[in-house]
């Protein structure tokens, strides 16, 4: 069929059966779908086919005369790639992290919008003047989804303390890096909320890994292609818990796009690959190291009392300048990436006018 705009699409008969839209297929109140695939014919055909008076494509199957209707945006969102309007957006050298007061979000569904839609493209937004009495960071994760659960608990604090079980409850300077590479799946944002912070250093960096990714795939395809080929085993073990996962450093998906960054250098357990591979895993390894540590690409940010960063943990690699005296109070909380892309789908609508 041809649509009024000169694009044509092809419809297969038996992919139009399994997605009819009418009450016996589809449940008129949630769309979800009734019939499994083994209960329609095996090779359905197109016994008749119709452009009916209110638009919709009116379509008879044989052999079980099946008859049932599909609406023009339905059938559209089909008929060529769509880009995705919350799809990432690399950092360039001139990039700020966004930032937005937390009255805004809180009092104005646009301002909430454009602050989710920042944490969707760039991975990354800065909320200022939040409260600053504990646990309001999963008061904020709850603005717009749920808070996921950990060995840390629902909230975690990072502070220095003696004998840490983790190098993020230091004073040390942190390098960039991901969180929890070793949970199946990771969580795919965290929040950092400022309580306290009077320290001399602690600055917080971030860094855009897909970025990073991106200019390997250029410079050297590769080790890109190491790095996203290569299973890797990461590993965090104290008391209580013995987490393990394994994954490439660098994922992406049926169309080739990093998805993924998965980055720890105090994670990563021995690589078990065969010893034939190491030399050029290891210079692949040490390059994407090299374009992760430089600071021209950092964003670095000081967080004050009632700032609040949220990211990408599936992307955004954060650390942490080291500092020698001052208390810096941050709590913490993981929560997922579906959650902000979810109700940032709701806007989405599809129109189109369709020919035979």
């Amino acid at each position: 069929m041809t649509w009024s705009d000169g694009l044509t699409q092809s419809l297969y008969a038996p992919w139009l059966r399994d997605n009819a839209q009418d009450a016996e297929t589809v449940h008129p109140g949630n769309g979800q779908r009734l019939i499994d695939v083994s209960d329609i014919p095996a090779n359905p055909t197109f016994k008749s086919t119709e452009l009916a008076t209110d638009g919709t494509l009116a379509v008879t199957f044989e052999p079980d005369g099946h008859s049932c209707r599909y609406a023009p945006d339905w059938l559209r969102r089909f008929a060529e790639p769509v880009a995705d309007p919350f799809a990432p957006r690399l950092w360039h050298e001139s990039f700020t992290v966004p930032r937005f007061s937390y009255d805004a979000i809180t009092t104005s569904t646009d301002v909430e919008r454009q602050w989710l839609t920042a944490v969707a493209r760039d991975g990354i937004a800065l909320v200022t003047g939040a409260p600053t009495e504990p646990e309001t960071v999963c008061a904020i994760a709850e603005l717009f989804g749920f808070v996921r659960h950990t060995n840390y608990g629902r909230l975690f604090d990072v502070v220095s303390v003696e004998n840490p079980t983790n190098m993020a409850f230091s004073a040390a300077g942190l390098m960039v890096h991901t969180d929890n590479p070793y949970r199946d799946p990771v969580p795919g944002l965290q929040l950092l909320h400022c309580l306290e912070n009077e320290s001399d250093g602690g600055g917080s960096l971030f860094i855009d890994g897909f970025q990073a990714a991106e200019r390997l795939r250029h410079e050297d395809p590769t080790a890109f292609h190491i790095l996203a080929t290569t299973w890797l085993p990461f590993r965090f073990r104290d008391a209580n818990v013995d987490l393990q996962a394994r994954a490439p450093l660098i994922t992406v998906d049926d169309k080739d796009r990093v998805v993924t960054v998965r980055y720890n250098n105090r994670s990563i357990a021995p690589a078990d690959i065969p010893a034939s591979d190491l030399p050029d895993f290891y210079r692949a390894y040490r390059t994407f190291s090299g374009l992760l540590r430089n600071p021209e690409t950092e964003a670095v940010l000081r967080l004050t009392p009632g700032d609040c960063v949220v990211f990408d943990n599936m992307r955004v690699l954060h650390g942490r300048k080291s500092f020698a005296k001052g208390r810096r109070w941050l709590q913490g909380c993981y929560a997922d990436k579906d959650a902000i892309l979810g109700r940032l789908r709701l806007g989405i609508r599809d129109t189109a006018s369709l020919q035979l």
